[in-house]
């Protein structure tokens, strides 16, 4: 019986001890349910595996969001303490007063080096974007992947419980045939 391939993924572990991983998947994910007391997923530890990487991806998204934040607070305190010095020093020169040169001169030094700050804190707020977009993206390829089994553990679930009341019915009507049959006996004697 020849079985079609549903998902080729290369996963860190091997089902059955199967040297191809992928191919142990895809069997995997095709094997047919069987009679039991209670319905046991065969995938069922790595739909875990998935379940804790999909946990820690969400915790390395959080930790990236919280670091932008941070890089976007500092860069905010750094424009508005610029914005500040400009206006202090524009408030100082227009309000008449003899200023000493060197005093200017040590005051635009100030602005500038503000200024490379500034221009590296947005530099490393970009970064930080960059960095949360792709913990994003991991993030959600991670769903799409637990997601993936979490449908397929239903699809057997479905089809076990399928399985498991055509088995009832089969075991009714055997014991109904059963008792139609001892009736039929007993009528004959």
């Amino acid at each position: 019986m020849a079985i079609a391939p549903i998902i080729t993924t290369t996963l860190p572990i091997r089902p059955n001890g199967c040297p191809n991983v992928k191919i142990c998947y895809t069997y995997a994910m095709a094997w047919k349910p069987e009679k039991s007391k209670r319905f046991k997923y065969n995938l069922a530890s790595v739909l875990k595996f998935r379940n804790i990487r999909e946990e820690q991806e969400r915790e390395k998204y959080s930790e990236a969001q919280r670091k932008l934040e941070e890089e976007e607070r500092k860069e905010k305190e750094l424009k508005d303490q610029q914005a500040s010095e400009y206006a202090e020093l524009k408030e100082h020169m227009s309000g008449g007063h003899t200023l000493n040169f060197d005093k200017i001169q040590m005051r635009r030094g100030h602005l500038d080096t503000l200024k490379v700050k500034v221009t590296d804190q947005e530099k490393a707020t970009e970064v930080a974007e960059e960095h949360k977009i792709e913990k994003h993206k991991d993030l959600v390829k991670a769903v799409k992947d637990r997601k993936i089994l979490d449908k397929d553990k239903e699809k057997k679930n479905e089809l076990w419980r399928k399985l498991m009341i055509k088995e009832e019915n089969k075991f009714l009507d055997e014991i109904a045939g059963i008792g139609m049959e001892r009736k039929r006996r007993e009528k004959e004697s």
